[in-house]
């Protein structure tokens, strides 16, 4: 997983390398939007780029990162 800038301060990007089928990024999207203060997440399976909305006030970019790290390292 490699974070990539964003541009706003309750916004995280990542190219998640694991977004290969329908059935990864369906299992990684539902493992991202159960995030807590993690409100929208956009996928573009075809550059493999993972992009989280969050609450600033309720959660960090670091933590929102290991959590997306956690949901990677569940894929079947």
């Amino acid at each position: 997983m490699q974070v990539l800038a964003s541009a706003a301060d309750d916004e995280v990007a990542v190219n998640v390398l694991e977004l290969i089928c329908q059935s990864c990024a369906e299992h990684i999207i539902a493992g991202c939007k159960s995030i807590p203060g993690v409100a929208a997440v956009d996928v573009n399976r075809k550059e493999k780029l993972l992009t989280l909305h969050f609450d600033s006030s309720f959660t960090t970019r670091e933590r929102v990162l290991a959590a997306v790290d956690e949901v990677v390292a569940t894929i079947p």
